[in-house]
């Protein structure tokens, strides 16, 4: 019962923070503009809320990990860092899609070690890629 409430409460909040930042403006300039039909002089004094970058993205991403932890795919991150990086890693929210944490987490969670020889290899096909996208190629 307890979990059922955490999982609809947290529903509601990333829900509720997207419908703000998506609709505030319209609904309160409507309501200003349907209030001045009206015949009714207003002055509102509103925010100009602005549209955070992916907002979508990030509220569904986290509404995904929070499934996983209701239906007990997962446990819940203890580990800031690694929590946070799950969120925000941006190459998802470039490239899409919403990735599962049962699938990303773990991925985080695994021990790296740094191999010179890969990193050479990696940064020579970044500005390989580079040069070409600027078609110098």
């Amino acid at each position: 019962m307890q979990k059922r409430f955490w999982l609809w409460l947290s529903i509601g909040v990333n829900l509720g923070f997207l419908c703000f930042f998506k609709y505030y403006n319209f609904f309160v300039s409507s309501f200003a503009d349907g209030l001045s039909l009206l015949g009714l002089k207003t002055n509102f004094w509103t925010l100009s809320v602005i549209l955070p970058v992916g907002i979508s993205f990030y509220t569904f991403h986290g509404l995904s990990y929070i499934i996983d932890i209701y239906k007990d795919r997962i446990k819940p991150e203890r580990n800031v860092v690694e929590y946070s990086l799950f969120v925000s890693f941006f190459p998802l929210l470039v490239a899409g899609p919403i990735e599962r944490a049962t699938h990303l987490l773990p991925q985080v969670k695994k021990e790296r070690v740094f191999d010179y020889d890969n990193g050479i290899n990696g940064l020579r096909q970044i500005l390989w890629g580079l040069f070409k996208k600027n078609g110098y190629c």
